[in-house]
């Protein structure tokens, strides 16, 4: 997983760029995590996974978002101080409520009584790489009650968060499972299952 960390100055950049390679360090995920300002988008010799940007560039930030989706890249905005680059640093870490596995042959099973859990294989040829990523990212928050995502039996992550999905490093043909705990588990579940198994690469 390639990030890009822009900020204005650069300095900025440098910092938070250093706390997410530690952060990937300590979680076992691969990321390859520069610095820069806005101006190094123009020189990127090939594309990044995703953009992170600096809060004080927030008025510039759907130009930035515009023009990264181009290559596939997606923009994400920092929050306003450095205290709270917490808030990016937790995607590499696993959530805090453990979910059951089922088996990868298994296509549905159940939790508690509103947790549902469902096992589904990833169709997109290249894996849950930035554009499909956030499209399930952004479908998991839309949903409004928790969702994480797991790879195999490994740990699971928040499904409305772009950069833990990606950290996941999912491919074409992996299974992932998906735990939804609330009213509207199933019909959520429905909704990121079809995103999934969907070949988003497909000409």
């Amino acid at each position: 997983m390639k990030i890009l960390v822009i900020c204005g100055a650069g300095a900025s950049s440098t910092f938070v760029a250093q706390r997410l390679r530690n952060a990937a360090l300590r979680s076992g995920v691969q990321a390859e995590v520069s610095a820069g300002t806005e101006d190094t988008l123009v020189g990127l010799a090939e594309p990044v996974d995703i953009v992170l940007v600096g809060p004080h560039l927030e008025s510039a930030f759907p130009r930035i978002r515009d023009a990264v989706s181009v290559s596939g890249s997606a923009a994400v905005l920092l929050p306003p101080t450095h205290s709270r680059t917490v808030t990016v640093l937790d995607c590499f870490r696993s959530s805090p409520r453990p979910v059951p596995h089922p088996s990868p042959n298994s296509p549905f099973q159940g939790g508690t009584m509103s947790q549902i859990t469902r096992t589904v294989r990833i169709g997109s040829s290249h894996g849950l790489h930035a554009r499909p990523a956030k499209l399930f990212a952004q479908a998991a928050k839309d949903a409004g009650i928790p969702i994480t995502i797991a790879k195999d039996a490994g740990a699971p992550v928040n499904a409305a968060s772009i950069l833990g999905v990606i950290s996941l490093g999912v491919e074409h043909g992996d299974y992932v499972t998906l735990t939804a705990d609330g009213d509207g588990a199933e019909a959520a579940l429905d909704t990121l299952s079809e995103l999934l198994t969907t070949d988003h690469d497909a000409a």
